[in-house]
């Protein structure tokens, strides 16, 4: 296993089991078009989040290994993960720069002893010791001090650092207000700069006037959060560009709702998807648009279990 990569997967991983620290969100480089953030530590004491961190314990050879080696156990040591991205889609081919902020507890010495035995590279930047990987490699690992650690693509790691050591926030007070409304509210947030480059190769239904086919062109910003209990809370927020946009970007989702309700009669989890989304609030209010729903813990579950052998819902 690659260590860089192999710790982002790691990390990624644990924080599927997106209120946040402040000393993470100053690490934020200034600009990002995507930031997601995930309170392990909230999660875990969760059912759901128990039954998350129980899918995760499985046999893995090289999570074994990395664990046993590294003193650090994603699954438990974990408390707080954000990640950044200068692309609104990290997850696509040209995913722009991307970096992973990470608090927990981590044994400094005993990572770095991995490191080097895994033929990683060494650099300083601003007095912070980088692993740079393997010739092959092109993420960088920093692990400032026993309770952070950051990784990712070298330019966003290096903004990164610059601003854990700035005088004061280098996020503009708008997007850090968001953000810390966000992590007050919710144990999992994301937020993003635009909805077309998520939803790009993604045809809108064609509705006519504002709904054109061309809707997410006109979203400005999406936030978006979920909240852990014996009920999940899911929310969306989307900034339209105008009341227009809005009111026909809320008729696209109940166009979309129906049409699950009519695909979904000869499948029974997909048509206790759709009744449950039938719950769904739904409310156009000027140029935002706002969802929410409740999920039952035990409902969520059944939907995240197989189907059947190789079948997933999600």
């Amino acid at each position: 296993m690659k260590l860089l990569r192999g710790l982002l997967l790691l990390l990624v991983a644990a924080g599927l089991s997106v209120a946040a620290d402040p000393a993470l969100l100053r690490m934020i480089p200034p600009g990002a078009a995507f930031v997601a953030g995930v309170r392990a530590d909230q999660i875990k004491s969760s059912r759901f989040g128990q039954y998350i961190l129980d899918q995760l314990k499985t046999e893995d050879e090289n999570m074994n290994k990395f664990v046993s080696a590294t003193g650090f156990d994603p699954r438990q040591d974990l408390t707080e993960l954000i990640v950044a991205s200068s692309s609104a889609a990290p997850r696509r081919q040209n995913h722009g720069k991307t970096v992973v902020l990470a608090r927990g507890r981590f044994d400094v010495s005993r990572i770095q002893s991995f490191a080097l035995a895994s033929g990683s590279s060494t650099t300083s930047y601003n007095g912070v010791q980088i692993f740079t990987g393997r010739e092959d490699s092109r993420g960088w690992l920093a692990i400032p001090d026993s309770a952070t650690a950051v990784a990712g693509d070298p330019d966003y790691v290096k903004l990164a650092i610059d601003a854990r050591q700035a005088p004061g926030p280098v996020l503009d007070a708008k997007t850090l207000n968001t953000i810390t409304d966000l992590g007050n509210r919710f144990d999992a947030w994301m937020l993003t700069a635009s909805l077309a480059a998520i939803t790009s190769g993604i045809r809108a239904p064609q509705l006519g006037g504002a709904g054109n086919g061309n809707l997410v062109q006109s979203v400005d910003s999406v936030n978006g959060g979920v909240r852990f209990g014996p009920d999940v809370e899911v929310m969306a927020e989307a900034q339209m560009r105008s009341a227009k946009d809005a009111a026909a970007m809320a008729d696209v989702v109940r166009f979309l709702m129906g049409m699950m309700q009519m695909n979904a009669q000869n499948d029974k989890r997909a048509a206790e998807l759709a009744r449950l989304l039938e719950k769904m609030e739904l409310k156009a209010t000027g140029t935002q648009l706002r969802m929410s729903l409740t999920i039952p813990e035990d409902m969520l579950e059944t939907f995240l279990k197989p189907a059947s052998a190789g079948r997933q819902v999600f």
